[in-house]
């Protein structure tokens, strides 16, 4: 039961219980905030309220005040707690997987940085929460050292603006933008977005796209959603322009669809034009030997797109 700390009335749901706050005239934020006040950690501040699962499981008001903290804090303390953030998130998900890169930065989660920095690989550190990574295996060493041979790149007939590749062939696809095209099926699919279609699709074309992947699902393939911007860029245009979509479903959606389909769909964000370019034909010619590649970690940090 849920006791109102104004009138002591009682409620069943939280959802009876906020729809009642509103005939005391208070929002969610004001009623938490002033009858359950809960400081940050390592700041002692306020923790800002979004919603009442998230106001009462954050310890930082965000991810700076964790990696301050991080710099002073005792070596098994901060062991400890950045193992119980990432624990917390996947019990609450009830996900078989732990989290994956873009995951971690959508959440303001400890970055798998600070895993390989306490316990040598973020695989071990998830090994004692007894979870596995969405994406568990390293970047092979060709990713980036080898150049690729030319091959023919099959582009769907409903590409409005298809990138400029050196050898293409436009037909209608079943799945994805692009295809590879030379004999061999790596049953790897990539649909290109735009910032602008990314958000779109995350949120009303979601039912729709969700069908898109179970189409690749169906045909024992994967599919690679390359979006020609960043997330810090997305976040920051959404202030910058004041857009309606509401970021953090587009975001929740992302991750949903890819614990639910594990290891058939995963999301990039190349940054621009130019680098999904350079990105895409590599996705497709390796094939399934990216698959359970948390690419964007690599993309990010040690390939020098961060």
């Amino acid at each position: 039961m849920i006791n109102c700390q104004i009138c002591k009335r009682e409620f069943e749901t939280d959802k009876a219980f906020h729809i009642h706050l509103k005939k005391h005239g208070m929002y969610q934020a004001e009623y938490y905030c002033t009858y359950y006040p809960r400081k940050s950690l390592f700041y002692r501040r306020q923790i800002p309220f979004k919603n009442k699962r998230d106001y009462f499981s954050r310890q930082f008001i965000d991810l700076n005040e964790f990696l301050t903290w991080e710099k002073v804090g005792a070596e098994d303390l901060v062991k400890s707690k950045a193992l119980e953030l990432l624990g917390e998130r996947a019990r609450e998900k009830k996900y078989s997987y732990a989290p994956f890169h873009n995951e971690i930065k959508t959440l303001e989660l400890p970055p798998i940085s600070i895993f390989k920095k306490y316990f040598g690989s973020y695989k071990r550190a998830c090994d004692l929460l007894g979870l596995s990574p969405v994406f568990d295996q390293p970047m092979p060493k060709c990713f980036n050292d080898m150049e690729l041979p030319q091959f023919e790149i099959l582009v769907d007939t409903r590409e409005q603006d298809p990138l400029p590749f050196k050898k293409t062939k436009i037909e209608k696809l079943y799945v994805g933008d692009y295809l590879f095209g030379d004999g061999t099926y790596t049953s790897t699919f990539v649909d290109r977005k735009s910032e602008g279609d990314f958000l779109g699709t995350m949120a009303s074309g979601f039912d729709r796209f969700e069908r898109e992947v179970q189409k690749a699902v169906g045909l024992d393939g994967y599919l690679y959603i390359v979006t020609e911007s960043s997330i810090d860029e997305i976040y920051s245009n959404h202030k910058k322009f004041r857009r309606k979509t509401n970021l953090e479903y587009v975001f929740h959606n992302m991750r949903e669809l890819t614990h639910r389909y594990p290891r058939r769909v995963q999301f990039l964000f190349s940054g621009n034009r130019e680098k999904s370019i350079d990105l895409i034909p590599k996705l497709l010619y390796y094939g399934p030997k990216l698959w359970n590649v948390d690419i964007q970690y690599y993309l990010d940090h040690e390939l020098g797109n961060g």
